[in-house]
């Protein structure tokens, strides 16, 4: 316990320095709250998930990862914490999802699709990975939003088809008398773990979730903090 706070008492003095420090992870974790660690869990099982449906989807559309370009690049650019969208002209999450089934399109549409997923949960999570004891939480209501979007995408992505009545991007199918439903079911999980992060926050914070009356069919984009 003594070296612990020792450890704390010379990152706080370094602190104060124009010295940037780096706290052991032993350390930083002292300053977490058990809200903050579960905040974290769902976040990195939000990205987990949209990394395996961006790899999931250029299997079933080969054709839309750009010439010299590898998919494991692909993941990786979605790591950042501010994603470099310069190749779609820079747009709000919202516009990007929609931009990946636009007929006038013809760049990558699975990287548009699921960069646009990421960037609108990056906003949700105010662009943030870690969560120490004095940073404030996400907004529950950016996060509840957040996975009525990923159910509005989910809806694009099941229903936009081309003029020739196929799929703009090929996701859930049938292969013989299988039918592969593994598209759905990640963003369901997707939608899920948001929708029990966002009842927790709003408990935590004594607050009502204002559940936006939608149709099924509904293509309306919520606020996310952008």
């Amino acid at each position: 316990m003594g070296r612990h706070l020792a450890g704390i008492a010379c990152v706080i003095v370094l602190s104060g320095c124009a010295i940037p420090v780096k706290a052991p992870d032993e350390v930083r974790n002292l300053a977490k709250s058990d809200t903050a660690f579960f905040v974290e869990a769902v976040r990195e099982q939000i990205d987990g998930g949209l990394r395996e449906l961006l790899v999931k989807l250029y299997k079933r559309n080969p054709v839309q990862l750009p010439d010299g370009m590898q998919v494991a690049t692909r993941v990786e650019q979605l790591k950042a914490p501010r994603l470099n969208l310069q190749e779609f002209g820079n747009p709000q999450p919202d516009a990007l999802i929609r931009l990946a089934f636009d007929d006038q399109f013809s760049g990558d549409r699975v990287y548009a699709f699921v960069a646009g997923l990421q960037s609108m949960v990056n906003h949700a999570f105010d662009h943030r990975r870690e969560f120490l004891l004095l940073d404030d939480l996400p907004t529950a209501q950016f996060i509840y939003n957040s996975a009525r979007n990923v159910e509005t995408a989910a809806y694009l992505l099941r229903t936009r088809v081309t003029d020739a009545g196929q799929p703009v991007i090929y996701a859930d199918g049938v292969s013989g008398d299988v039918l592969n439903a593994s598209y759905s079911q990640l963003l369901g999980q997707l939608i899920g773990v948001q929708d029990t992060l966002a009842m927790t926050l709003a408990k935590k914070d004594q607050r009502t979730l204002n559940a936006v009356a939608r149709g099924v069919a509904s293509t309306l984009f919520l606020p996310v903090g952008f």
